[in-house]
């Protein structure tokens, strides 16, 4: 029995090998070079962009409120929304687009982030995406709570895309829209409130990244 379930394990993690070969980063942001950020930038182009895709930006939702004081970062005030349905209503996210050139396919399979909270932000977030950029689907299986308030944020267990067969061969006639919702936050004043991405060392390492291919 020992040697089966053995057998099964060395069969699962070759299989989860074997199917992230092939892809390559597509999409990165870091905030530490040429010139740092300072935590007020309302939008920020992709660092790392796949020359056949256009060119990606990370913006804000309404609700997202930029903030001085994350330097190397991108972050903002949240409301104070108790549920992801308030969150969604008020407009408390973060969001970038993937989009082939034409003549070129998408498939993505991994995201990767580092997000920062502070003492009294929103602390509880789901990922979802769009092909349409109105119905948005949920990303995993359930919300996640942060509850570490490193200064510098805490990188996050990588999600999975490639199981998302509307996330592969995406042609150019549509673009994927990403949006991280954010709540719980429980303070309005202070400044101890911001939600968002961490801070890029002074090397400029990633704190969002998404993996991928782009062919013809």
């Amino acid at each position: 029995m020992k040697k089966k379930v053995l057998s099964r394990v060395l069969v699962l993690g070759l299989f989860m090998c074997l199917s992230t070969i092939g892809y390559s980063q597509i999409l990165a942001w870091q905030f530490a070079l040429p010139e740092p950020s300072k935590g007020i930038d309302r939008t920020a182009k992709a660092t790392t962009n796949d020359d056949n895709l256009e060119q990606s930006v990370l913006t804000r939702g309404p609700n997202a409120i930029p903030k001085q004081g994350n330097s190397r970062g991108f972050s903002g005030n949240f409301p104070i929304d108790a549920n992801k349905e308030e969150a969604k209503k008020s407009g408390a996210y973060y969001q970038f687009t993937v989009k082939a050139k034409a003549g070129y396919k998408v498939s993505l399979a991994s995201l990767d982030a580092v997000l920062r909270r502070q003492e009294v932000s929103a602390h509880v977030y789901r990922w979802m995406y769009s092909l349409d950029g109105e119905n948005f689907k949920e990303v995993g299986t359930e919300d996640v709570i942060i509850n570490d308030l490193n200064n510098n944020g805490i990188k996050q267990s990588q999600i999975s895309l490639a199981e998302y067969k509307d996330l592969q061969n995406v042609p150019a006639s549509k673009t994927i829209t990403f949006r991280i919702y954010a709540w719980g936050g429980v303070g309005e004043s202070g400044n101890q409130r911001a939600f968002g991405f961490g801070k890029s060392n002074s090397k400029g390492s990633n704190v969002l990244a998404i993996k991928g291919t782009v062919s013809k």
